[in-house]
């Protein structure tokens, strides 16, 4: 039965997971981030292989696989000399494959604008 009490535990378990939830956001939340996600649900990669696929830096490569690694989103495994990735949470692609279809939905909108603003006349 609801009694109209704010119930402050449940409070504190919900604010939890969206502040993790927010923390996953903020993670994915550059390019080259997403790209090394993304990239890494094909199969382990080394830092060398991430470095070569971005075409950067190896210090800049390694700073975003961290941000990926505290968020909970890749894993990261040594074997001799070299670290491999993976990825830990390959249900996030399903989100990214949503926001993949938003962008489009939104390119073709903002294509008919185009279109029909550049046939109005002055």
């Amino acid at each position: 039965m609801n009694t109209g009490r704010h119930d402050g535990k449940n409070k504190i378990v919900r604010d939890d997971a969206a502040q993790y939830k927010a923390s996953i956001f903020k993670a994915l939340a550059h390019p080259d981030r997403i790209r090394i996600f993304e990239a890494l649900a094909e199969g382990e990669k080394t830092v060398g292989e991430i470095v070569d696929m971005l075409g950067a830096k190896p210090a800049m490569t390694s700073r975003h696989l961290a941000v990926l690694r505290n968020a909970g989103l890749v894993s990261a495994r040594k074997d001799g000399l070299n670290v491999y990735y993976a990825n830990k949470m390959p249900c996030m692609l399903n989100m990214l494959a949503c926001v993949d279809q938003a962008v489009c939905e939104l390119a073709d909108e903002h294509m008919r604008v185009a279109a029909c603003c550049g046939t109005v006349r002055r």
